[in-house]
């Protein structure tokens, strides 16, 4: 019998990925860090590979792991889009759709934020690229985004992130790791780099895949600075600067105007 995937275990999966570790996709998803883990034993029991590797206090994929969060999100977008198309939103049910660049410092902020606010309402993650995400909030399919292109969906400016390359000590700068397309900073990037001698060798689709593929060593990447250092990888300062990236907040008519307020002064008070 072929194997059939769980959604919600699916989504758990993407969002370790998107965080970058069990413990801190367990406090965005309101889980368990072992329930988080059960998860993602549990794909790997029902299709027969390791997904996951331990790096420092975080998590790598392995190439099988890889496959499957390329796949997973693609599954789960058409998954929500289908569901979205035939039944709207509960009452009861917020959804966040952020950028991956703001997962690990910022979504758990939002998430406690509207957890305060609503406490009896369900609040279901959506974490993608920035053009996704700024699709879901022009659509009204989000109810907050945050993102690095500005919605036209009464978007407000957060603040701006200085964009920086990381890499390892030993790291060659002619090498170059980054998001596939589409992405905020890729452009930006690969500008500040004119006249240079470099190479894109690896392209990953998410967070994770992107910071393994740099701490085994690729090369550099460079990445908005919401918060601590990328573990085991340090700022690159011998590359020329690139310009910072603005990140945006938006809201839905679902969202109170002084829960709003509390978001933006929240993710304002994270970054600083």
């Amino acid at each position: 019998m072929m194997t059939t995937l769980d959604i919600t275990v699916l989504r758990t999966f993407v969002a370790v990925t998107a965080f970058g570790g069990v413990r801190r996709a367990a406090q965005a998803l309101h889980l368990s860090p072992a329930a988080v883990s059960s998860h993602v034993r549990r794909l790997e029991r029902e299709l027969g590979c390791r997904l996951v590797t331990a790096q420092g206090r975080g998590i790598g994929l392995t190439i099988d792991g890889e496959e499957l969060a390329s796949r997973a999100r693609m599954i789960l977008q058409e998954h929500d889009d289908t569901v979205y198309a035939l039944q709207r939103p509960r009452d009861d049910q917020l959804v966040v759709a952020a950028s991956e660049h703001a997962a690990e410092s910022l979504v758990p902020t939002v998430v406690s934020t509207l957890s305060e606010a609503y406490p009896d309402h369900e609040i279901t993650l959506r974490l993608n690229r920035s053009e996704r995400v700024r699709q879901l909030a022009d659509d009204a399919r989000a109810d907050v985004g945050i993102m690095l292109t500005r919605s036209g969906h009464a978007g407000v400016k957060v603040a701006a992130l200085p964009l920086q390359w990381f890499g390892t000590e030993t790291a060659r700068r002619d090498r170059i790791v980054l998001f596939a397309r589409p992405c905020a900073i890729r452009d930006p990037a690969t500008a500040s780099l004119t006249g240079l001698p470099y190479r894109i060798v690896k392209e990953a689709v998410d967070l994770t895949c992107l910071l393994t593929a740099v701490r085994q060593g690729y090369g550099v990447t460079p990445l908005p600075r919401t918060g601590p250092l990328p573990e085991g990888l340090r700022h690159i300062t011998d590359l020329p600067g690139i310009p910072s990236v603005n990140l945006y907040l938006t809201t839905s008519s679902r969202i109170d105007l002084h829960v709003r307020t509390a978001l933006l002064e929240a993710l304002r008070t994270a970054i600083q």
